[in-house]
């Protein structure tokens, strides 16, 4: 069993515990300093050490300056959260100060970054202005294969109008991050080119479900059954079951999680780069 992490407010109480020589829990002491980078060993090297009962203890004697300077380190917050919580060694207990992507188009070919603050500010590059759509692109070999990922909108029945559209490299569950719904909402529509899989569902409905966010639409080529039919990746009960979720409240969801879930098999994206005559011939595993 993995133990909960320690809060900046425990750190702080264990401490003034220790200032004040009372009883304390000697496992969640050591616990704080591995978790906040603290030498334990030399705070109490000269003092005595009484136990009280179960894993309670007591702390005579223990170094004075050293403590005082760990509440000081304990007491001290940056304004950025992240920064803050750095210091305590427990960075990832924290959101960053902003969101950051990258996008291409047939436009503009060289990837571009774009950063969106904390507050929604959105910093692109001089002389960039978004498109009228975005597709998603889970995964990186879709995103570097422009030509490819162009050339299978007209498969997923999208208009000639998308092939104008942003493409965003959407690197997992990070694209969900909610610091990005002002960038989002710069589009009229999005086109989510994920995993035909229980994770790609579940990406898009996490973004459906945000309910502030241009159409949303699960893009698939039209022969997607015939595709998971000859896949060789199955799923499981449990997706079976967290899938009939996705297809109830998730519309664009509905239609390729319905087929996930009948043909009882998924996919990754970069397989739609493959004819299907090519029936996952590289067996999708890169083996």
């Amino acid at each position: 069993m993995v133990a909960r992490r320690i809060s900046r407010s425990q750190l702080l109480g264990y401490l003034d515990k220790l200032s004040r020589e009372e009883a304390l829990s000697e496992p969640k002491l050591y616990q704080a300093a591995d978790q906040f980078a603290l030498d334990i060993d030399q705070l109490i090297a000269n003092a005595t050490r009484l136990h009280v009962r179960r894993d309670m203890v007591r702390y005579l004697g223990v170094n004075k300056d050293l403590l005082a300077k760990w509440q000081d380190i304990a007491e001290e917050r940056h304004e950025v959260p992240r920064i803050d919580q750095s210091s305590l060694g427990n960075s990832h207990g924290a959101r960053v100060s902003g969101a950051m992507v990258t996008v291409r188009s047939a436009r503009q070919p060289h990837p571009q970054v774009v950063m969106v603050s904390d507050q929604g500010d959105i910093s692109a590059p001089l002389g960039s202005a978004p498109a009228a759509r975005l597709v998603i692109v889970e995964n990186l070999e879709n995103f570097l294969s422009l030509d490819g990922t162009l050339s299978l909108f007209p498969a997923c029945g999208l208009s000639p109008a998308w092939q104008d559209a942003d493409i965003l490299y959407g690197s997992g569950n990070s694209i969900t991050n909610i610091l990005l719904t002002p960038f989002f909402q710069q589009y009229q529509e999005i086109g989510c080119l994920f995993d035909p899989d229980p994770g790609g569902i579940r990406m898009c409905d996490t973004l459906y479900q945000r309910g502030d966010l241009p159409p949303l639409y699960f893009l698939a080529p039209a022969d997607l059954r015939e595709r998971l039919s000859a896949s060789r990746r199955e799923i499981t009960m449990k997706q079976r079951q967290q899938l009939a979720t996705h297809i109830r409240r998730s519309p664009p969801c509905a239609h390729v999680a319905g087929l996930i879930r009948t043909m009882g098999k998924h996919l990754e994206q970069e397989t739609y780069l493959l004819p299907l005559s090519a029936k996952e011939a590289p067996d999708e595993s890169g083996l």
